[in-house]
């Protein structure tokens, strides 16, 4: 049975140019309250939301992700930033011997709750007919992302979401079939996952064939090879995190 919100989440789209229009005053409030609501491990609420509106500034990240002109022209952008420097502020509250961030159980939780938030403010802008533009590329330079919002120990940039006034609609890209998901009992074998793999790959490229768009080979299967090949270009990330107290522990290290 469909209800009002599972049709808003199967309309989901990227939008990518957005009106030059302000949002009304108290609304980001509104949006992240409803973000607040995620579930949150142990209630760590290990999350930190940073608004940036200011024009010279969402300049700057724009020039920090990619050049993703979304950013500048959105009515506003939003860093989600995991966030364990507020936790790390009680323990200090009260005399805590002991943090334990190296571990990469601090990591995740902290990630986690920082994507769930991100995730429950998205949905609460779409439901105000607002579009939106989730950013990865915040990760891109994530030292001078951090310097430039005055990060703190404990903290980074996870994702950034761009909120406006959609200038022009997208069509909804077709995402993997069920099948390929949802799995039950146990993980299934590679040869069930082909299958509706390659099935996928055509469904791409009749979609990017109806929007004009993509002129390389469009197949998923092809650009995911590609595209998983690449996290490398992000290894600055890897140094910053250790950086930032998230020194995540080898097999080795855990065990002396």
């Amino acid at each position: 049975m469909n209800n009002s919100m599972t049709e808003l989440m199967k309309k989901h789209r990227s939008i990518r140019n957005f009106e030059d229009r302000s949002l009304p005053d108290g609304l980001v409030e509104k949006l992240v309250s409803c973000g607040q609501r995620a579930s949150t491990s142990s209630n760590l609420q290990a999350y930190s939301i940073i608004e940036v509106s200011n024009p010279e500034r969402k300049k700057e990240l724009t020039k920090l992700c990619a050049d993703q002109l979304q950013i500048y022209q959105s009515s506003t952008f939003l860093v989600f930033c995991a966030d364990l420097y507020r936790d790390h502020l009680a323990g200090k509250i009260h005399g805590a011997e002991n943090f334990d961030a190296d571990y990469v159980e601090a990591l995740l939780i902290a990630t986690v709750d920082a994507s769930l938030v991100l995730q429950n403010v998205a949905l609460a802008a779409e439901s105000h007919g607002l579009g939106i533009c989730m950013i990865g590329a915040i990760r891109n330079q994530p030292k001078a992302v951090g310097r430039l919002l005055r990060l703190p120990s404990y903290v980074y940039a996870v994702a950034g979401l761009c909120i406006g006034y959609p200038a022009k609609e997208q069509q909804c890209k077709p995402r993997l079939p069920l099948e390929t998901i949802l799995h039950h009992e146990y993980y299934p074998e590679d040869a069930h996952q082909q299958t509706y793999m390659k099935d996928y790959d055509q469904t791409m490229i009749e979609f990017y064939d109806s929007q004009q768009m993509h002129d390389r080979d469009p197949r998923w299967t092809r650009v995911m090879a590609a595209r998983t090949a690449k996290f490398h270009q992000r290894k600055e990330l890897d140094h910053y995190l250790t950086e930032q107290g998230f020194r995540l522990r080898t097999p080795e290290s855990n065990d002396s």
